[in-house]
């Protein structure tokens, strides 16, 4: 018989589309354990991927100021909390060792291929050994559950906000002459690595044709980071028909809101992709580095643009970690529009 699990802590102390890339554990642990108090755990700022789903009850954060006594009060309210499971799916030490101390009787994580400092079979009673470039994230992060002898199935990406952030949205769109109800696309060009993007223009040439050609209202967003903001001046620059530009000026519940009224999304490996597969909104995303096996849009209607070649996906930091992605430049706008008129077909 399947134990029962009735207070259940979520840790994922990564980047903001790791998170993300937790959520279908969320209606994994509802189909098996429908009474369960669900938290998270996540570092500072990846907090507003999950506080606003309706079935987490509390989300915390990891304190990375105040010292040895700021730490010691944080520990003391985990253990407050009286988790009897704790799914760790951050790989690291640090949240190998929180799950340990919040003194949960059951700790699921990873056992990596390196080790740490510490080694993180001392913090846990239940190791999961997949092989992290074998299957996608989302399956490789369900397999926490699957160690404890339970299948959760198929699970979707899920992403809520609150009104407050949808409301914000229209008057942004209204301010900028986006009629309510006007189809709209966004194309999100960059990513926190930026060795993940394409080259600015080609970005120009599909944000031409989705303005032009489909005669969609274009909004661009970016990251409020100087290396991504300057990107899209650059994008920008070579516009014909010029775009709505958002970059930098969005919350994470705004650019989800936004994202989810879209009739479709263009950009690269990043989060915002990730957002509009939790959406459902179709993406036609550009992949090169990475691998689209283990970082594709999760579902369906999505498609990935992407070389096959061999030396891909590499996992570097560009071709010999020189930031430039050979296999990225290589693809030409013209490859990209049946892909978006299809989309277009497909939703009408």
């Amino acid at each position: 018989m399947t134990e029962l699990f009735h207070n259940i802590l979520i840790g994922k102390l990564k980047h903001f589309g790791d998170v993300l890339t937790t959520s279908p554990l969320i209606s994994g642990i509802k189909s098996i354990w429908p009474q369960a108090r669900i938290s998270y755990l996540v570092n500072p700022g990846a907090e507003d991927l999950v506080r606003f789903h309706p079935e987490v009850d509390q989300v915390f954060t990891v304190p990375r100021k105040g010292g040895v006594w700021r730490q010691l009060a944080f520990i003391r309210e985990l253990r407050r909390q009286r988790f009897d499971l704790v799914l760790e799916l951050s790989e690291g030490d640090r949240g190998a060792f929180l799950a340990w101390a919040s003194g949960a009787p059951v700790r699921v994580g990873y056992q990596p291929l390196r080790r740490g400092p510490l080694d993180r079979r001392l913090f846990l009673t239940h190791r999961v050994t997949t092989d992290v470039v074998s299957k996608h994230t989302v399956e490789y992060h369900l397999d926490a559950l699957r160690r404890l002898g339970v299948d959760p199935g198929f699970q979707p990406l899920s992403l809520f906000w609150p009104s407050s952030a949808a409301d914000h949205v229209r008057e942004l769109l209204a301010c900028r002459g986006v009629e309510p109800g006007r189809d709209y696309a966004v194309v999100h060009p960059t990513s926190r690595w930026m060795f993940k993007a394409w080259h600015p223009a080609g970005n120009a040439e599909v944000i031409d044709y989705l303005a032009g050609d489909m005669g969609l209202a274009v909004i661009v967003t970016a990251a409020p980071e100087t290396e991504e903001l300057d990107f899209v001046r650059d994008v920008l620059n070579r516009v014909r028909i010029r775009p709505y530009d958002l970059s930098g000026r969005l919350t994470l519940p705004e650019l989800a809101a936004l994202i989810a009224g879209a009739r479709l999304f263009f950009g690269v490996d990043s989060l915002p992709m990730h957002m509009a597969a939790a959406v459902s909104t179709p993406a036609v995303v550009l992949f090169g580095p990475s691998g689209e096996h283990m970082w594709g849009p999760w579902g369906e209607g999505h498609t990935v643009v992407s070389r096959d070649w061999d030396c891909r996906p590499c996992g570097r930091a560009g071709c010999d970690d020189s930031r430039v992605s050979r296999c990225l430049l290589d693809i030409q706008a013209r490859e990209i529009y049946p892909i978006i008129e299809a989309v277009r077909d497909r939703r009408s």
